[in-house]
């Protein structure tokens, strides 16, 4: 039975979903691997997961921050962690110093190579000389899997020409997110009147929260204080007091509500219990929220540069897509998404049609085909999972 090796810097609940429903479809063909670099980072406050049902859990710098391990370190644990195995998916970022050069050993080690990847093209200007260079560094990867269109078009002009790029990354168990909600539902439900729009993430520039909070008071403005759903804001971060203050300038402190840091439960709990979830992003890769908020049918408020736009979202049918930039577009599509509650529910059908697309079984399909690429029930799911996006296959 082959070893396969899934590498991730930290694991978060949504990588542990990846591992276990990989690890299910695998059993009994493949023992896997679930790798860690650390259980600890600045960047991420994530509740640390030391066990992967299904999977040999391996963490290889226990109760550690990420950023106080040196490149080196990093470099000899992760081979020394992932050299026996056949195959290896590499989740953390290529940009890391020790990635490539383990990646390059590994190659020379006989193990086959994929990376995970969430990037685009569009995340940030680009410069020719940069991507050419790029595009050469990443041919030592051997294919890859990534989150939609755009991610397997970014690979495809960086030169994964011939090499399989397969969807499905960006992935959630669902099924974990809708139970872990459901607990914070009240008996008699929520009527459409009570639910908030709501906002999950951290509180910085690229964000775009400003303009968030502009498009609310527009939104407020036009169907009046008295008529309007409340905005939640969930998280936490350096942007904070500014938006409290932009709150309080508006006069529509009564409306808007922050919570503070919240656990994955009560994060699903906030979406079963939401109006819609809104993010407006100028950049963002993914947005792993927008699934979680599928486990409930929750209608969608992103912006154009929201990568999860390209299988998750459709432009009014299961939500509105504005550009980052228009706080008048924010406003009148929070306008339209409160000012109905059939047409409300209309696109929360939408949205759970919508749903498998965003599963974490969606990823083990893509292993699975990218381990044994006869598995045709498997290729069939990615095959229509790419052509509700447009991609080409």
């Amino acid at each position: 039975m082959q070893a396969i090796g899934f590498l991730w810097a930290q694991f978060s609940a949504y990588h542990v979903d990846r591992c276990v429903a990989a690890a299910s479809r695998l059993a009994g063909r493949a023992q896997v691997y679930a790798v860690q670099v650390c259980t600890k980072s600045n960047l991420y406050v994530w509740e640390p997961f030391k066990d992967v049902k299904g999977a040999t859990t391996v963490t290889l710098f226990p109760d550690t921050l990420y950023e106080s391990t040196s490149a080196w370190s990093r470099f000899r644990k992760q081979y020394n962690a992932l050299r026996k195995c056949k195959t290896v998916f590499i989740g953390v970022a290529y940009s890391e110093p020790e990635i490539l050069p383990m990646v390059v050993l590994l190659r020379l080690s006989g193990v086959r190579v994929i990376m995970m990847s969430a990037t685009k093209y569009d995340d940030y200007p680009r410069s020719a000389w940069v991507e050419l260079i790029k595009g050469a560094l990443l041919s030592v990867y051997q294919g890859a899997i990534v989150g939609g269109r755009r991610q397997m078009e970014y690979l495809q002009f960086l030169g994964f020409r011939k090499r399989p790029i397969l969807t499905g990354y960006n992935a959630v168990g669902l099924d974990r997110v809708r139970k872990q909600g459901e607990q914070y539902l009240p008996a008699e439900g929520v009527s459409f009147r009570d639910r908030p729009f709501v906002y999950v993430g951290r509180f910085v520039p690229k964000k775009n929260l400003e303009v968030l909070i502009e498009g609310f008071v527009r939104y407020v403005r036009s169907v009046g204080p008295q008529n309007a759903h409340k905005l939640l804001m969930v998280g936490s971060g350096p942007l904070e007091g500014a938006l409290r203050q932009q709150i309080v300038e508006a006069g529509i402190e009564e409306l808007v509500e922050f919570s503070g840091f919240l656990t994955a439960p009560e994060v699903a709990g906030v979406l079963a219990r939401s109006l819609a979830l809104v993010l407006v992003s100028t950049e963002e890769q993914w947005g792993l929220v927008v699934n979680e908020a599928l486990a409930f049918g929750t209608p969608m408020l992103t912006s154009s540069p929201v990568g999860s736009n390209d299988a998750l979202t459709r432009n009014l049918v299961n939500g509105y897509i504005v550009e980052p930039d228009s706080p008048e577009g924010v406003g009148r599509a929070m306008a339209l998404l409160s000012s109905e509650e059939e047409s409300w529910n209309r696109m929360k059908e939408e949205s759970l049609k919508r749903r498998w697309m965003g599963d974490a079984e969606r990823f083990a399909d893509a292993v699975e085909v990218m381990l044994f690429p006869d598995a045709t029930e498997a290729r069939e799911r990615v095959t229509r999972f790419m052509q509700e996006m447009g991609a080409a296959h």
